[in-house]
């Protein structure tokens, strides 16, 4: 026996004792337990969320509550600060992480880290300077000048604060632990609701209320930090390891990543311009109610493609094209079981869903054609969009992707503005519907597709081959509404019957197939 045979017996012995949890890629031993974090998270926010509005709504003056939401408004646009560093973090920590190698590692966070803090003082010092300003143009009344000028300081000095910190809940998502990153989530969204309970309760003034929800957004990032620094102990995030070239190997792929995320955001916001434009303010508010059931469903599906990132990262760090074609197929065929089911209950049932939502006991028939006509564009962008483009962005496809981001963004536009003219809110759905089936079918899907090697009729019969739960969902819905229809007035309870019927079989079914990904 030579040595490279008996090498090649040690190796394989070694790897036949090594437990079979770490011959499992990363990925899949973390996928179930990231992707029921990420569901827990949303669930308790969005509850938490409902109650919280009404709470806010009923226990704050009419200006209160506007000051507070015209100031949180002003937050969800904080994405856009960090340039797409944020997702260069996750990408190259993955890698990083991946091939261990620790110094580049160092040089890459510490540089972000500090360029954050630098970013921190100057936010810190622009609001501050602007503050008279801001509380001019938003015409607050005299006698609330005070209070709002203390509420104005203490948010955006949170603000400033949480920015770098935000760092920490992205580098969790690049060594693949979303979970710990949502459980530190979860526990301050309940923290933030006791603590703004309590406040109401015991008639605290508005900056303490401001307060109790600013260190509530802090705390999970701080404690990202700890979690970070014991996870990866051979990291430092000293000062001295500052390197700017560091950063700026990765600056294309950030400004692609920020690009593509600002074009997503005014994507998302587009058709309401539009309609404001075109058709007058008015119409705005029918055009949501059949926009929010589409929204939600969009929510909820993308949680399973939160891992896909990462994973896809470390893979092509390692040049693992199998793992990657692998990573494809098999989310692409769980999002198809998940999906299907999830939009066939938002199709039969939006007139309830709408109802429920809005309040609403007579709704619209444009207002239900919008409401499917978005839930469509939202499956057709789950079955093309969700899996490949997350994996393909960490592939060094970000500029072809931030290209195919335009031409659905300005395709988006010119049809909603032409169709509004002609068929009003119905024909901006369509504009929002026809680029993004069109550039995911043509464009999108057949470029994930020849980047991985796999032929169009490959790829649809491995999809196809789990339809077994799509199939028990739609006997089961047919069964339920020939059965048991809903009544006319709609309710929770009605729903929740209704859909726990129609839906459940068909969850379990998928429960106990994709119980590990294997």
């Amino acid at each position: 026996m030579n040595h490279l045979e008996l090498l090649f017996l040690l190796i394989k012995g070694a790897y036949k004792a090594m437990p079979d949890e770490l011959k499992t890629p990363k990925w899949k031993r973390y996928f179930w337990r990231n992707t029921f974090s990420n569901y827990i998270r949303v669930v308790v926010r969005l509850l938490l969320g409902l109650i919280l509005f009404r709470l806010l709504y009923s226990g704050l003056s009419e200006e209160d509550f506007g000051f507070w939401s015209l100031l949180w408004s002003l937050f969800g646009y904080g994405v856009l600060l960090d340039f797409g560093f944020g997702f260069t973090a996750q990408k190259v920590v993955a890698e990083k992480t991946e091939t261990e190698e620790w110094e580049e590692l160092s040089h890459l966070l510490s540089t972000l880290l500090w360029t954050f803090i630098g970013l921190a003082v100057v936010i810190g010092v622009v609001f501050f300077s602007i503050q008279g300003l801001f509380l001019e143009a938003i015409h607050i009344s005299p006698d609330k000048y005070s209070t709002y000028t203390l509420a104005y300081l203490i948010f955006f000095a949170g603000l400033a604060l949480t920015f770098p910190f935000g760092l920490f809940p992205e580098v969790l998502q690049g060594v693949q632990r979303i979970d710990l990153a949502n459980w530190l989530r979860t526990s301050a969204i309940v923290l933030n609701f006791i603590g703004i309970l309590v406040a109401l309760n015991m008639g605290l003034s508005f900056p303490v209320i401001i307060f109790i929800s600013v260190i509530t957004t802090l705390l999970p990032n701080v404690a990202a930090l700890f979690v970070v620094r014991r996870m990866l102990p051979k990291v430092s995030l000293s000062l001295r390891h500052f390197r700017w070239r560091s950063v700026k190997s990765q600056m294309g792929f950030s400004i692609a990543a920020y690009l593509i995320t600002f074009s997503n955001l005014l994507m998302s916001k587009s058709d309401q311009a539009v309609l404001g434009v075109t058709l007058g303010v008015g119409v705005i508010a029918v055009y949501q109610a059949g926009y929010k059931v589409a929204e939600m469903f969009n929510m909820f599906t993308i949680q399973l493609q939160e891992a896909l990132s990462p994973a896809a990262a470390s893979m092509n760090a390692t040049g693992d094209r199998e793992g990657l074609k692998e990573l494809l197929l098999k989310t692409s065929r769980l999002t198809f079981v998940i999906a299907t089911p999830l939009y066939g209950l938002c199709a039969i049932y939006l007139k309830p869903l709408i109802q429920l939502l809005t309040g609403l006991t007579v709704i619209e028939q444009s207002t239900l054609l919008v409401g499917h006509i978005l839930l469509l564009a939202i499956y057709s962008s789950q079955l093309t969009n969700s899996c490949s483009k997350r994996i393909m962005m960490m592939c060094g496809y970000e500029k072809k992707l931030l290209f195919l981001a335009l031409l659905d963004g300005l395709g988006n536009v010119f049809l909603s503005v032409i169709l509004a003219l002609s068929f009003g809110i119905v024909g901006v759905a369509l504009g929002t519907l026809i680029p993004t089936v069109l550039v995911g079918w043509l464009l999108v899907l057949p470029l994930a597709l020849v980047y991985m090697q796999i032929n169009l009729w490959v790829y649809i019969k491995y999809v196809l081959s789990a339809s077994g739960p799509v199939i028990l969902f739609a006997v089961c819905s047919v069964l339920v509404v020939f059965f048991l229809p809903m009544p006319e007035e709609g309710g929770l309870g009605h729903l929740a019957i209704r859909g726990s019927l129609a839906g459940v079989p068909a969850l379990l079914w998928v429960l106990k197939s994709y119980r590990s990904i294997k």
